[in-house]
């Protein structure tokens, strides 16, 4: 229920189709209290008059004594109850005494006949009452003013009923003729995730189809845009791999030097760099289809660890772990790339980087902390971008590229996971791999 109304509240046809009922409610109020004052006005100055000319002719007709018989026939006839009050009697035509609390009296106007001495009217909402005195007789002509409840109420189930029907009818209406903006939210979210061929229907030739048309037209220029890059940055990645593979070559024929020492490096840092690229082009690309295996992640950091060179860097695994089914080989890389950030930025006199394993029912997390300088607050949020990093004065011998904590992103994500940074400056960081994987059964 709290899901409908937080739906019914974020949706466009619901807060149009409640902005037309309430402007029809005050619209309808205006014209109520319009007619209310018209009304009143043509009562005081137009009808009322003919009501008392029309009940002055039903007294003239009752006659003097009053005639109960001729009373029980109008009453019968016309919408009018006639009351007769005299002495040591009471006669109504309705079966029911008058009820007179509501009723002011005032003087209509004076009689010269003697047997029409004086004619008073009183008024109530609901009802107009005539009073003859005539001698020792008193009688009342009661005109109602309203039909009987049961047609009043019938009246409002059917305006109640026609109402609904007549919102129910606009808010399909308005559904149909918003259904290109939820086409649109729609595209654009599928876009915004990624799905860069995802085009929005164009339902018809109008202000939104023109807007679908448009964002079809941004859609696909973007998606040729990032092809381009794509390919460009592909395309230099592979064609820069075969000369740095000859200058590796011809530099094991030089002597062994210090300069010697300075071109390897070098060339392993630019062939990690192409690495980089490419895969991060690759999981980015549409491409990054996950091979699944059951792994053990112990093992796995084990094997990092190994490769690496790097004992001095320890390990705080939980009990219990099973196999997970992972792509080994991105995870790999994404523990390579963690592990060696954690190296880079150890002061050298602090203990040393620690990777964590842990799992719960639904997740398996890989940690990796140091305790280095840390990284500002105001930071965390940028440190996963493509080739930023915090402090852009530094040589590629205190720093990377900045590529290695944005490919680690893009292999969580690819998981369907996320990457957790915390940091504090001065006391370290700790980087968490939060991975919803189910445990395999091997």
């Amino acid at each position: 229920m709290k899901h409908l109304l937080r739906s019914m509240r974020q949706s466009l046809t619901t807060r149009l189709l409640l902005l037309f009922a309430v402007a029809s409610c005050l619209l309808v109020v205006l014209l109520i209290v319009s007619l209310a004052h018209g009304f009143s006005s043509q009562w005081r100055s137009t009808i009322r008059p003919h009501i008392e000319q029309y009940l002055d002719y039903v007294n003239t007709d009752i006659g003097y004594p009053p005639n109960r018989q001729r009373a029980t026939e109008m009453a019968a006839e016309l919408p009018i109850n006639i009351y007769i009050q005299g002495p040591g009697s009471s006669f109504s035509t309705s079966g029911s005494p008058l009820d007179l609390d509501d009723l002011e009296f005032r003087r209509r106007r004076q009689r010269k006949s003697h047997r029409h001495p004086q004619l008073d009217i009183g008024e109530h909402r609901d009802r107009t009452v005539l009073r003859n005195q005539i001698g020792d007789y008193q009688v009342y002509y009661e005109l109602p003013h309203t039909r009987p409840r049961t047609q009043h109420d019938g009246g409002i189930r059917t305006a109640l009923l026609a109402l609904l029907s007549i919102l129910g009818l606009c808010y399909l209406v308005l559904r149909r003729m918003l259904r290109p903006v939820q086409d649109i939210q729609k595209a654009v979210g599928q876009m915004g995730a990624g799905q860069l061929d995802t085009r929005v229907p164009v339902r018809a030739n109008n202000d939104l189809g023109a807007l679908a048309g448009s964002i079809n037209t941004m859609a696909s220029d973007i998606e040729e845009m990032l092809d381009a890059k794509r390919q460009l940055l592909l395309g230099a990645s592979h064609e820069l791999r075969t000369p740095i593979t000859r200058a590796k070559i011809a530099t094991q024929m030089l002597p062994e030097s210090e300069n010697r020492s300075r071109i390897e490096q070098d060339l392993l840092e630019m062939e990690s760099l192409i690495s980089g690229i490419l895969e991060s082009e690759r999981m980015k690309g549409g491409h990054s289809v996950l091979t699944l295996t059951p792994t053990q992640l112990p093992d796995l950091v084990h094997s990092v660890l190994q490769e690496m060179q790097a004992p001095e860097v320890s390990t705080d695994f939980a009990t219990g772990l099973a196999a997970v089914s992972i792509d080994e080989t991105r995870i790999r890389l994404l523990l390579r790339n963690l592990i060696s950030n954690a190296l880079t930025h150890s002061d050298a006199n602090a203990p040393p980087p620690v990777v964590r394993l842990s799992a719960t029912a639904t997740h398996t997390t890989i940690s990796v902390s140091d305790q280095g300088a840390g990284i500002p607050a105001t930071e965390i949020e940028k440190i996963t971008a493509p080739f930023y990093r915090t402090d852009q004065s530094r040589t590629r011998a205190t720093g990377g590229f900045g590529l290695g904590l944005h490919l680690c992103d893009l292999i969580v994500k690819a998981h369907g996971g996320h990457l957790q940074i915390d940091s504090i400056e001065g006391t370290g960081t700790t980087v968490s791999a939060i991975l919803p994987l189910q445990q395999s059964s091997s």
